[in-house]
């Protein structure tokens, strides 16, 4: 397999790092990229996914992990009813997602899981004394019963994973020591962010996306731009009532 400087520099600016190898698929024996089109099937065998709707699909379910866990920890402890609404509406939003591309044939992506607590990380490269000819790297499957994740992308997927748990510990660790209306104001503040963030992906995703991956793009898309709206609207709202301008 080899991929060109180009392609690598093209992804590298539109893409986020755990999608960066979308387009580094392995060939098969006949020269073709697996999910291209025109690839041959066996007659009754369903086509394999896009190429790169495995990288997406597992993109978008880290983030949205991320957000369910962050909003589920914190909705107990707001003041404003309004921000626990949200909070409330933000993960049943991302539940909808998840049940969507569930539909597709996607799930949360499983991550290869050390058997002992010494053994190696998955983003861990293999010890050279545990290295063997012909060993092949454990996939990680986004997908049941499809192709798993090319292996290029494996390592930075498991990254992705690895950062989403960081976020949410410290998210946590900074979220615990507010209360009251900074607390509030805090939370709506790092909502704002993130769907702002989150648009950026989801409008770069959908050039990426088969015919089948945009309409999950496109209706998170409009919550989001709904979300950015009530978020802008209710970080006014707190201000009012802190009598600030």
């Amino acid at each position: 397999m080899s991929v060109s400087r180009r392609s690598i520099l093209l992804a590298g600016a539109t893409l986020p790092l755990s999608a960066l190898l979308a387009h580094a698929q392995t060939t098969d024996s006949t020269g073709q990229t697996p999910g291209a089109t025109g690839q041959a099937t066996t007659p009754g065998q369903a086509p394999p996914p896009p190429a790169e709707d495995p990288l997406l699909a597992a993109c978008v379910l880290i983030g949205g992990r991320k957000q369910i866990e962050n909003c589920s920890y914190i909705k107990g402890k707001l003041t404003s009813d309004d921000a626990k609404k949200f909070a409330q509406a933000e993960i049943d939003e991302h539940e909808q997602i998840k049940a969507q591309l569930k539909k597709l044939g996607y799930e949360y992506p499983v991550m290869p899981v050390p058997a002992r607590p010494n053994d190696p990380r998955p983003t861990d490269p293999p010890r050279p004394e545990e290295r063997k000819d012909g060993d092949a790297p454990k996939p990680v499957v986004v997908a049941s019963g499809r192709t798993p994740l090319p292996q290029e992308a494996v390592v930075l997927v498991a990254v992705d994973h690895e950062v989403g748990d960081q976020c949410i510990l410290n998210y946590r660790k900074e979220m615990d020591q507010l209360q009251g209306v900074k607390l509030d104001k805090r939370f709506v503040g790092h909502q704002l962010d993130e769907h702002l963030a989150l648009k950026d992906k989801v409008e770069t995703f959908r050039r990426h996306a088969s015919t089948d991956m945009k309409p999950v793009l496109d209706d998170g898309l409009k919550v989001i731009n709904t979300h950015i709206t009530t978020l802008k609207d209710l970080m006014d709202r707190l201000d009012t009532a802190r009598g600030e301008k």
